[in-house]
């Protein structure tokens, strides 16, 4: 049974982690060339990162994996808000 726990505490860790691509090929912007999407998109992914709230969780468990995912959530707005203040559209296809 403890193993069972174990194994769905790892595959929702797995699934806690923002993941930005910062290769230039998610987002356009027209006229715009892939250096300066890489180039916004690492300063979207730092703006995002840096106003992730840190708070200390003592609880552990079920509520440290609830409230990573909540923080992973809020990045990727940030992130994706930050790219449309900066005019891009996500790629499509």
């Amino acid at each position: 049974m403890r193993a069972v726990a174990v194994l769905a505490a790892a595959a929702l860790l797995a699934g806690c982690t923002t993941r930005f691509d910062i290769g230039g090929g998610e987002w356009a912007k027209p006229g715009t060339q892939v250096p300066q999407v890489t180039q916004d998109e690492m300063e979207c992914a730092r703006v995002a990162v840096d106003a992730r709230p840190f708070p200390d969780t003592i609880v552990g468990g079920l509520a440290d994996i609830v409230a990573a995912k909540m923080q992973d959530i809020k990045m990727d707005r940030d992130f994706n808000r930050c790219m449309a203040a900066k005019g891009y559209q996500p790629a499509r296809g």
